[in-house]
């Protein structure tokens, strides 16, 4: 076996145990996430968990069609990429639902840091849901370029116009997706960070002040390690501009790495939040309780069944 046929053979690997694995994961952690943001009263009035859960549905999203279908083509030799309106699909969703994501993982940084300053009116439901609605609408048509400007070429999903495959190494993935998100991630989760710890010399109510620092700390982790998955992909697309260089196990590795920022966040929270963790025991517990009441109801009510006469009679009695 040839070094190439060892590349090719690791790479199916990469993608089979590794992909595969971060997408089941990754959806399940995503649920769970939008079920505790949802039921938890302390986390459902906070508009900083509003983002998160709007992240959640997004990164649901992107797992299961983007990271889903490379999985498929890469892992299992089935290369559905290879129909055009397939590649332009995955290609829009993905540029779609990346850049929507970290725009809410932007907003909800800088919703924290509004939320712990003085400028704390600005940090309310009704201008959330106008900011996500707005940013989705934006993003969804930024995408229409990709739509466009994609298509097979010789087999391959790629950019079939060199001055936008210009725009996209140049603007697109360095900017787009690194400096521009890292930096306002970075500086409001940091300033973020810096009010929660003078909080405690306010007049602040205790569950407000223990709620704000929690989602401070989730966000603040959760933004650290969107850096450390997402600079390594950037910075080796940047210099492989050869499209050949692209289709190596490395990239393959520094690829899916860069999908852990999308699919890591549930496991994110739940290390670094008590209540989220509380939280999720209750929900599973509950839901374990609820499951064994009704089996055991069932199987009561089938050994019930043959005497339903006698009960009767018992009864009438």
């Amino acid at each position: 076996m040839s070094t190439q046929d060892i590349l090719i053979f690791a790479t199916r690997q990469v993608h089979i145990y590794f992909g595969l694995a971060m997408t089941i994961l990754g959806v399940i952690g995503g649920i769970f996430n939008i079920i505790i943001f949802t039921t938890l009263k302390t986390f459902r009035e906070t508009t900083c968990a509003f983002y998160l859960t709007a992240v959640s549905v997004v990164n649901i999203i992107q797992l299961l069609i983007v990271l889903f279908v490379r999985v498929l083509s890469e892992g299992f030799s089935t290369d559905i990429r290879r129909t055009s309106w397939v590649c332009k699909i995955q290609i829009y969703m993905a540029v779609c639902c990346r850049m929507v994501s970290m725009t809410y993982v932007c907003l909800a940084t800088i919703d924290q840091f509004l939320s712990m300053s003085h400028y704390r009116r600005f940090s309310n439901l009704r201008l959330a849901q106008r900011c996500i609605f707005i940013t989705g609408i934006f993003w969804s048509l930024y995408g229409i370029c990709f739509l466009i400007y994609y298509d097979v070429s010789l087999g391959i999903c790629a950019v079939i116009n060199s001055n936008f495959g210009m725009f996209v190494t140049r603007f697109q993935y360095p900017i787009l997706y690194g400096v521009l998100p890292l930096t306002t991630m970075t500086t409001f989760s940091l300033l973020a960070f810096y009010n929660a710890r003078t909080l405690i010399s306010r007049q602040i109510n205790i569950i407000r002040l223990s709620r704000d620092r929690q989602l401070t700390a989730m966000t603040l982790v959760h933004v650290v390690f969107v850096v450390i998955t997402t600079l390594p992909y950037i910075i080796y697309f940047i210099y492989s501009p050869e499209q050949i260089a692209r289709n190596t196990l490395i990239y393959a590795i520094l690829l899916l790495i860069f999908y852990l920022s999308f699919a890591g966040s549930f496991y994110i929270y739940f290390c670094v939040s008590k209540r989220f963790r509380q939280q999720f025991i209750f929900i599973i517990s509950s839901v374990c309780i609820k499951q064994c009441q009704q089996w055991m109801n069932k199987r009561n009510t089938n050994q019930v069944v043959p005497n339903i006469e006698t009960i009767d009679d018992i009864q009438l009695t």
